[in-house]
């Protein structure tokens, strides 16, 4: 199990992941997670009523300097 932490200051609710290799000769600049966040009450989301769901691209560094 493995548990990634979303420095992002409202709630974030995955509904799925993928991983996807975009450029192999890029190193992890080039590979990420994609998850799609909704939630049932998209009202409470930032962007208020009338917001949807949106697609989130994750990138995970091999340490936290990596350039």
């Amino acid at each position: 199990m493995v548990m990634l932490r979303i420095p992002y200051p409202l709630g974030f609710f995955a509904k799925g992941l993928d991983g996807r290799i975009d450029d192999p000769n890029a190193g992890w600049k080039g590979r990420g997670l994609w998850s799609t966040s909704g939630d049932r009450t998209p009202w409470l989301m930032e962007g208020g009523k009338g917001s949807k769901p949106r697609a989130v691209h994750l990138q995970i560094r091999p340490d936290p300097l990596a350039e």
